[in-house]
C-alpha cells in the first residue's frame, strides 16, 4: 500500500457529502490502493477486504453509488 494525502477540499466536497460515511470512506481507501497512474483492479471482494475488512457493506453498491455520482 502506498502512503496518499487527502487534501481539505476531500471533507467539503458537496457531491461527495451526499453519500453515506463507509463509501466516502472508501472513497478515499481506493487512492491507497490503486497504482501511480490511479488505477486498480475491478475486483470488489479484494477492495473490500483491503479498505474496509472490519465492516458489513455491500461493497458493489457502493463502488455504484461512487460512479454514479462522478467520481
Amino acid at each position: 500500500m502506498r502512503a496518499r494525502n487527502i487534501k481539505p477540499g476531500f471533507f467539503r466536497n458537496d457531491v461527495l457529502a451526499e453519500l453515506e460515511p463507509l463509501t466516502r470512506i472508501l472513497f478515499s481507501g481506493l487512492w491507497c490502493i490503486a497504482d501511480r497512474e490511479g488505477r486498480l483492479e475491478d475486483r470488489p471482494k479484494r477492495i473490500k477486504a483491503d479498505v474496509l475488512p472490519y465492516d458489513e457493506c455491500d461493497i458493489d453498491a457502493m463502488l455504484d453509488d461512487l460512479a454514479s455520482a462522478g467520481f
